[in-house]
């Protein structure tokens, strides 16, 4: 194969360099959920209680969930980025090649 092959991986670091934050994001949005219900329950009796803590558990089972796929797509993209640059390298090579054909 002739010519100069390209890989642009830098898009893929500034989206990595983020994924932390917003993992951490989630995980605040949680708890400040979580505190809020809990305080709310503290003071709050009868079945309009009861009800709102089950949609409440729902409600945080659903955000754990997310979050979980949060941390999973963030993984597999930062797996990803790891192939991308082995075959960043490869291409380096083939293309030093190239040129000095």
């Amino acid at each position: 194969m002739d010519g100069y092959r390209r890989l642009d991986t830098n898009d893929w670091n500034t989206f990595l360099n983020s994924s932390a934050k917003w993992i951490q994001q989630y995980e605040n949005i949680n708890t400040q959920f979580k505190t809020a219900t809990d305080t709310l329950l503290q003071s709050w009796k009868g079945y309009g209680a009861e009800a709102f803590r089950e949609d409440a558990k729902q409600v945080m089972s659903n955000l754990k969930g997310i979050q979980d796929i949060l941390e999973t797509m963030c993984s597999t993209l930062s797996d990803c980025k790891a192939i991308f640059d082995e075959c960043d390298r490869a291409l380096k090579s083939s293309n030093e090649g190239a040129a000095q054909s």
